[in-house]
């Protein structure tokens, strides 16, 4: 079969003209050539069955009651200037021939028609609407593809301006389905669980979107995860490679495509397209823009991530920075305040032994051992206060030589409370102890007294006049650890829910200098936290009620150190 016969063949003429004779003749001799042929009476029916009908060629008489045969052939331009139409008259007429050529007709015939006329026109006629085909294919294609480069460049604009990645995601979808004419389409993005999770979708159930997980191998989408390769499916029925799964009936046909995600050398995800609307299948050309349209979605995803890490690494050094700031301020502070609690019994030292100086042969023995007293309290003073500062400055800085070995508790809690005994007489204050059975702790003798006395001091010096010290310590069990816990109470005001996180900080204490600020320099407790850090232990507020303040400690046994440190104790 030639190209002609093969034209001829797959061609619909439409015949148009109100007198049946002539329309009856007219179509059985072009359906004995092989063309299919429609009929119609009027120029109306014509130009209702152009709208719903691919015609090839339309045969239409000039002179029709109604609408006639040139008013017609400009409808018919209008609507559908690309389908050849020839018109046939009944006489020669020169005005009437002239004004259809003018106005598109592709000849001009009159009857008695000559066949071989005839068919060379008609011939004529389907090479032009052949060759209008291919314009339109043609044009469809380049507009096809400037539909393609407008939607990528969408995508690059969203990847470059989307604040957030979630929205990047929507749009992507949004711009896919629409530039692609698809019903569904989805992204799935690899979690931590090693699953594939629909991270947006459009066309799917809400239920399938919050429920969906697809292990690697598992399915389509899993095939493409664990090759990495694009699946372009024609059938999925005949395919054979994937089982048809349940609830594939919302697709419109059995083709679907399916894309990776790359990130570098591995797949984070898959992007996946069904239903095209206009009920065809995907081609390689889908899956060429599809995979384009993957890439710079999964490039922006990284970028996302880099992104969202060099924030979040920007947000810690910034924290970081406020917290050297804080503790910049904090040490320049505590310059201030330690020149201040040194000076006081430095000057009270210094003014006794000037008395004692300038007035040696002139005091008896009492008042003289009174001033070496006064001295003697002063320098003690002075010396714990010194060695807070040197013990939070080394285990602050890392260092120290401590001997870990088990000790009691109420033991070396009795030895520190013998030494504040004075103190805790010149403050009227009444003492209660209650230990109960428990288990020596393991810890430095020198670092678990310094911890003990600045609990004491911080207690005493707290404390009301007349008011209660009390010291409890039992064993406790904490997360399948033994501890032994100690509860220090004092009477004195109660620390402000606001300030219960800042008293543990260093060089922190509540008050001002020169008002209401308490004798020391407002390391006690800070001293405390940072030898509970070295010996793993904790510290903590409890709740006293309206009076008082209620310190607690956690003391690890052997064992319980060992395992802290993820290792034996020594």
């Amino acid at each position: 079969m030639g190209q002609v016969e093969q034209i001829r063949a797959a061609a619909t003429l439409l015949v148009v003209d109100d007198a049946p004779f002539f329309r009856h003749l007219l179509a059985d001799l072009l359906s004995s050539r092989g063309f299919e042929v429609l009929q119609v009476a009027s120029g109306p029916e014509v130009i209702d069955l152009i709208s719903r009908q691919e015609i090839d060629a339309v045969l239409s008489d000039i002179e029709m009651p109604g609408m006639n045969g040139p008013e017609l052939l400009r409808r018919i331009k209008r609507l559908r200037p690309e389908i050849p139409v020839i018109m046939i008259s009944s006489h020669h007429d020169f005005q009437a021939a002239r004004e259809v050529l003018r106005d598109g007709a592709l000849e001009y015939l009159t009857k008695p028609i000559e066949e071989a006329e005839l068919f060379a026109a008609i011939d004529r006629a389907l090479v032009l609407r052949q060759q209008s085909r291919k314009r339109q294919a043609t044009d469809r294609q380049a507009q096809r593809r400037l539909s393609d480069l407008v939607l990528l460049r969408e995508i690059g604009d969203t990847a470059n301006s989307t604040a957030d990645l979630q929205g990047l995601i929507d749009k992507v979808l949004d711009s896919i389905r629409l530039s692609m004419e698809v019903d569904i389409a989805s992204l799935m993005l690899l979690e931590s669980d090693g699953l594939l999770h629909i991270r947006a979708a459009r066309g799917l159930p809400a239920e399938v979107v919050a429920t969906a997980r697809v292990a690697s191998g598992q399915g389509v989408a899993g095939y493409v995860l664990a090759k990495g390769e694009p699946v372009l499916i024609d059938n999925l029925e005949r395919d054979g490679r994937f089982p048809v799964a349940e609830g594939s009936q919302r697709y419109n046909n059995s083709s679907l495509l399916s894309v990776p995600l790359r990130s570098r050398d591995r797949v984070i995800g898959v992007l996946n397209v069904n239903n095209k609307g206009s009920g065809e299948t995907f081609t390689a050309v889908d899956q060429n823009l599809l995979t384009t349209i993957a890439n710079q979605t999964a490039l922006a995803i990284e970028n996302f991530d880099l992104v969202s890490n060099l924030r979040q690494q920007a947000r810690q050094l910034e924290q970081a920075n406020q917290s050297l700031r804080q503790l910049q301020q904090a040490r320049s502070q505590l310059v201030c305040n330690l020149s201040h609690e040194l000076k006081t019994p430095l000057t009270s030292v210094l003014g006794y032994v000037d008395l004692a100086l300038n007035f040696f042969d002139q005091l008896d023995p009492a008042a003289l051992g009174e001033y070496l007293q006064q001295v003697h309290d002063q320098g003690t003073h002075m010396a714990r206060l010194i060695d807070g500062m040197l013990t939070l400055f080394t285990l602050d800085a890392g260092g120290g030589d401590w001997r870990l070995e088990e000790l009691s508790l109420p033991e070396v809690l009795g030895q520190c409370l013998a030494e504040r005994q004075g103190d805790c007489e010149n403050a009227a204050l009444r003492l209660e102890l209650e230990h109960r059975e428990q288990p020596e702790v393991y810890a430095d003798r020198e670092l678990l007294r310094g911890l003990l006395t600045a609990l004491l001091d911080n207690a005493i010096k707290f404390n009301r006049p007349q008011g209660r010290l009390s010291l409890r310590s039992h064993l406790h069990n904490r997360d399948g650890l033994d501890y032994v816990y100690l509860q220090v109470h004092n009477d004195g005001r109660s620390i402000p829910p606001q300030a219960q996180q800042a008293i543990f900080q260093q060089y922190v204490q509540l008050g001002e200098i020169n008002t209401d600020k308490p004798e020391g320099v407002g390391i006690g407790l800070a001293v405390s936290q940072a030898i509970l850090a070295r010996l793993h232990g904790q510290i903590f507020l409890e709740p006293a009620g309206d009076e008082g303040a209620t310190f607690a400690l956690l003391l690890p046994t052997r064992i319980s150190y060992g395992v802290l440190t993820d290792g034996r104790a020594d």
